[in-house]
């Protein structure tokens, strides 16, 4: 074959121009220590790139943002359960107290304002919040579980699911003496006091209005039930009629007759709807704990039209993270998993057996006051004297009561720490039970925050994984990169000195 010397200079340029790119190629990977700077110099290499850099991207934001932020959440969630669970612990050591016969009325009296204050705080936990976001809210962040002031804006309408466990037996004074000016001693010894038992339920709230009580029976048969609207001060408000129920509609209460408590205690199913319009500072919004549908209210008191809003299921709000591939985490604890009113509505039967012990203690002041009138005739004498027995009596029978209602505020706080069966309604609207209690919230909490730590320990395990991964792709050694570039600096020189040589002969060179 025929060599020309344009031949052989075209050659001599092309392996020139391919060690001087080598060489630049070398040079750039010395230079940033990036093994292509193109996606094209390797398509393996820049592909395996764009995938673990996507993961390490994944990997930071699950670390350092999602993770970060359940943490947060999660450990001021604890702290707010832990600080509810100690005034628990102090309000119960408060009601052991009170169940004694150590404490005298008025010691019990400076328990009044210990035992509202605890009350208030409890639920002034329930409004922790992280960052501006309220803890127990569900998907409600923006929302606190109680309200901070008082409110009678808008008319619920609410759905309260009860069991037979809501059914307890409370001790109430029947009779009472009674001072009037014309009564004689046969009078007052005809209100002698005594106590009576009667079978109550406490709803959600207090000064509610338009109860509904639908029952269903052990076969799922609806009970026909008749509801007596009363107020706590009417004498006969614990004393239901035969096979009526008794709604005290100020204290929120349901009282049934002693027939009717082989049906409620074999029923299906209860379930109550009233509704409530004020609400006080402290109370808990409806929307938190149950099925219920609210409605503006006008200045005059008259719906909002257009204003109805319907809550449902407010035990199925879980908050969860993605925290790592393919993992989510719940990160919240909801306020109808943690406590619930009974505990409130037992402190509030004690300030209500308080009241009532002081009342009549007044009285006893009262007569006392009038025995100490020495124009009194000796009838008149006899007279208050008798009251006054009678009164002495009704307030030991109260007294009795006062401790009846410090021991069941023992059990319901006990109850509130360590678990309470609470009914909801499920997706069919049938009646299901659960346990909630502060213990088991914070179980669950601490028990998810230590499964937040692993997943934390193996995100910081994949990131050094990643990381030594991309470096392996993409990053090159830097002595190799120098060996490399030296050897391809020595064949471009090389190059160019060949064919310095090659140029320098030519046909005049022989003739």
């Amino acid at each position: 074959m025929r060599v020309t010397n344009l031949m052989m200079t075209n050659g001599m340029l092309s392996s020139i121009m391919a060690n001087k790119a080598d060489m630049n190629k070398k040079y750039e990977q010395y230079a940033t220590q990036q093994k292509i700077q193109n996606p094209s110099d390797d398509p393996v290499i820049a592909i395996r790139a764009l995938k673990y850099r996507s993961n390490l991207s994944e990997l930071q934001q699950y670390r350092e943002k999602n993770a970060e932020d359940a943490s947060s959440w999660m450990s001021a969630t604890e702290t707010a359960l832990t600080n509810m669970n100690s005034l628990l612990t102090e309000l119960y050591d408060k009601c052991v107290s009170g169940a004694t016969d150590t404490y005298e009325t008025i010691d019990r009296d400076s328990m009044e304002q210990f035992l509202s204050n605890y009350k208030e705080e409890i639920y002034k936990s329930m409004n922790a919040d992280n960052a501006g976001r309220y803890l127990f809210s569900g998907y409600r962040t923006d929302t606190s579980v109680c309200y901070t002031s008082d409110d009678s804006s808008k008319k619920y309408t609410i759905t309260e699911p009860l069991t037979f466990e809501n059914l307890y037996e409370k001790t109430y004074i029947k009779g009472g003496a009674t001072y009037n000016p014309n009564s004689k001693a046969e009078d007052y010894k005809k209100q002698a006091p005594t106590t009576e038992k009667a079978y109550v339920m406490d709803l959600g709230y207090k000064d509610l209005e338009n109860l509904g009580l639908k029952v269903k029976d052990s076969t799922g048969n609806d009970v026909t039930l008749t509801i007596t609207k009363k107020n706590s001060t009417d004498t006969d408000c614990y004393a239901p009629a035969q096979g009526e129920i008794n709604f005290i509609a100020d204290t929120g209460q349901i009282v049934i007759s002693k027939d009717l408590y082989e049906t409620f205690r074999t029923a299906k199913s209860i379930v109550a709807t009233y509704d409530k319009t004020k609400f006080e500072t402290g109370d808990v919004r409806p929307e938190m704990y149950y099925d219920c549908t609210s409605v503006e209210l006008n200045d005059d008191g008259k719906e909002r039209v257009g204003t109805e809003k319907i809550y449902t299921k407010p035990e199925s709000q879980d908050i969860k993270y993605d925290v790592n591939f393919g993992q989510q985490l719940k990160v919240n604890v909801l306020a109808n998993e943690t406590i619930n009113s009974s505990y409130a509505r037992a402190i509030d039967n004690i300030l209500n057996a308080v009241n009532d012990a002081y009342s009549t203690q007044a009285k006893i002041d009262n007569a006392n006051l009038l025995l100490s009138d020495s124009n009194k005739t000796p009838d008149e004498i006899a007279a208050l004297n008798t009251l006054k027995e009678q009164l002495e009596v009704e307030l030991t029978l109260k007294k009795s009561i006062l401790r009846e209602s410090f021991a069941n505020a023992q059990t319901a706080t006990k109850a509130a720490q360590n678990g309470i069966k609470v009914p909801y309604l499920n997706e069919n609207g049938e009646t299901e039970i659960k346990k909630i209690s502060v213990s088991i919230a914070t179980t669950s909490i601490g028990s998810r925050s230590a499964r937040l730590q692993m997943i934390q320990t193996r995100l910081d395990d994949l990131k050094v994984n990643y990381t030594e991964l991309r470096d392996n792709n993409e990053v090159m050694d830097l002595e190799e990169a120098m060996v490399n570039y030296t050897a391809a600096q020595t064949a471009y020189n090389a190059s160019l000195s060949a064919a310095g040589k090659m140029v320098q002969t030519s046909l005049l060179d022989f003739l």
